[in-house]
């Protein structure tokens, strides 16, 4: 059972601790997903997605139930307490936007915490960082494949200064060395829409936006995301009703400008080394 302690280092607002405790879950298809968890626990990804209950609320009871699994692979490894829970609690932090966007509790993006409960991804300051292995479908310009390297995502915690960004990244060198010393990685790597060209471009130069997006070398070919562009703006999903939605920075208003000419957001790729 999860305690009042727990919830709380797990980033549960009060509202999402109280939907928990007074949801009723399918034992049956909760047990299903935490077994699913426990043996991708230590796999760095290598494990197949799992199967997710229909309710993504049962989705977050298996994650609860399995929080002793993935600790103990983190005590195992020496990996700091602070750090641990720093980075399941991004768990809450999922509730917290599913709660925006559909305004009830949830958990739109289940497939998501994997990545946290199999030992992946860990949340150092600002950034947060994903181990993964290099293959042949997923090149990474001057990357062998079968190197690792990290990938950094972006929570929605706060400013984007720099003088935080670059603190994450210091972290980042010492952390993967210490913890992790069988997967070397001098690459980090960047997917997103926050450094399609035309953001960049025409968001103002001295914007913190900018200044982090900059920092990436583009590589690849683009993706179209105008729903992560909205999604990750607005909280919201589609293009149907740009003109309710708000329009007071001057992201919010070059996001929907965009879409209402006729162009499309995109996910570029981008590297840095460490």
């Amino acid at each position: 059972m999860t305690t009042a302690e727990e919830y709380r280092l797990l980033g549960f607002s009060e509202l999402d601790r109280e939907a928990a405790e007074a949801f009723t879950p399918d034992p049956v298809a909760v047990k299903a997903l935490a077994d699913q968890l426990r043996a991708a626990v230590g796999k760095l990804g290598s494990e197949p997605e799992p199967t997710f209950p229909e309710d993504p609320r049962n989705s977050v009871q298996a994650y609860l139930d399995t929080v002793p699994d993935i600790r103990r692979f983190h005590a195992e490894r020496g990996i700091p307490d602070e750090i641990s829970w720093a980075s399941l609690a991004d768990l809450g932090q999922q509730l917290k936007v599913n709660r925006r966007t559909h305004g009830d509790y949830g958990l739109e993006t289940h497939w998501w915490l994997r990545h946290f409960w199999n030992g992946q991804i860990y949340a150092l300051g600002r950034l947060q960082y994903m181990l993964y292995e290099v293959t042949e479908q997923d090149p990474v310009p001057g990357v062998e494949t079968g190197e690792w390297v990290i990938g950094v995502h972006i929570p929605e915690t706060g400013p984007l200064t720099p003088e935080l960004v670059d603190d994450s990244l210091q972290q980042a060198r010492e952390f993967f060395p210490r913890y992790f010393p069988e997967h070397p990685v001098r690459i980090a790597t960047l997917w997103s829409w926050l450094i399609d060209p035309y953001l960049l471009d025409h968001l103002p130069q001295d914007s913190n936006m900018v200044k982090f997006g900059r920092r990436f070398t583009p590589y690849g070919t683009p993706t179209d995301a105008q729903d992560s562009a909205i999604f990750f703006t607005f909280r919201t999903h589609g293009t149907d009703h740009l003109d309710e939605l708000p329009q007071d920075t001057t992201l919010q208003r070059l996001v929907v400008q965009r879409i209402k000419e006729g162009g499309t957001w995109q996910s570029g790729f981008g590297y840095l080394e460490l």
